[in-house]
């Protein structure tokens, strides 16, 4: 669980670097591209709080590594890649962003059935351990896709003068959707950890490599999203939206601590 609780730590970490401001449940994004056309879940914004109720969960406080930089050679000192020329910054990180989204869409629906189907076969009065299996194997495998797109976010250069309100709302859409499918994966796994012991050491080790592949696809989206509110902070007619994508930050944070409060005490159980 070392790895759980790095990764949380610097999500944590980092959110608390921006304070939650606007709802975001009212944001309909418009469709940035003929590819990207499905109108993304609201967060699910609680009128008395920030979202999702954290369990009692350890998260140690640490620092987030700092905002990706650049060396004189134009080299980001986060990823050893090659930085966009200077005034490219904004088209790179749109036409970056607008890829994700392209693929977050792709996933959602697969991931919304498999969720339904496990839905179907806990509510069973006898449940099948191996069917179940087979669709958290497949749950993992589309999850997976999103996993290994997420990683061209890193070290995007945000260029502040370069991003027009389009371009934010992008950003914004990015973090709705995923903070929506992410949420519908909580509830999934509520009704997960309360199966009988002998099923979750059929599934245990499964959901384990959905949890680390669900931080894996947080971290790089929220690492963004505090640069894109870092860089805007000072930019007054897009306060709106910086704020919208704060209150998302905090939301796909909480919900991911959640999650890991949900699976720890069953992944210790199994030895996991």
């Amino acid at each position: 669980m070392k790895f759980f609780s790095a990764t949380l730590a610097a999500i944590a970490a980092g959110s608390a670097m921006a304070a939650p401001a606007i709802d975001a449940r009212h944001y309909t994004p418009s469709p940035t591209s003929s590819t990207v056309s499905a109108t993304p879940s609201p967060c699910d914004c609680g009128s008395d709080g920030p979202g999702v109720g954290l369990p009692s969960v350890g998260v140690p406080s640490v620092g987030l590594p700092a905002c990706t930089t650049t060396t004189s050679t134009g080299v980001s000192t986060a990823t050893g890649l090659p930085v966009p020329a200077p005034g490219q910054d904004g088209a790179v990180v749109v036409v970056v962003v607008k890829t994700v989204v392209a693929v977050v869409v792709e996933v959602e629906a697969k991931v919304k059935a498999h969720l339904a189907l496990i839905a179907k076969i806990v509510a069973a009065a006898d449940v099948d351990a191996e069917a179940l299996l087979k669709v958290i194997v497949a749950l993992k495998a589309d999850l997976k896709i999103l996993q290994d797109c997420v990683p061209q976010l890193d070290g995007l250069v945000v260029d502040a003068g370069a991003l027009v309100e389009a371009d934010v709302k992008l950003v914004l859409d990015l973090i709705v959707r995923v903070q929506a499918l992410v949420a519908e994966v909580e509830v999934c796994l509520k009704a997960l950890v309360g199966l009988k012991a002998e099923i979750l050491a059929v599934i245990g080790a499964e959901l384990k490599a959905c949890l680390s592949i669900i931080l894996t696809i947080a971290t790089p989206i929220i690492n963004l999203c505090l640069h894109i509110v870092a860089s805007l902070k000072v930019t007054v007619v897009l306060q709106a939206l910086v704020g919208q994508i704060t209150d998302c930050i905090g939301k796909l944070t909480s919900t991911c601590i959640s999650i890991n409060g949900l699976l720890a005490p069953v992944l210790a159980l199994l030895n996991l």
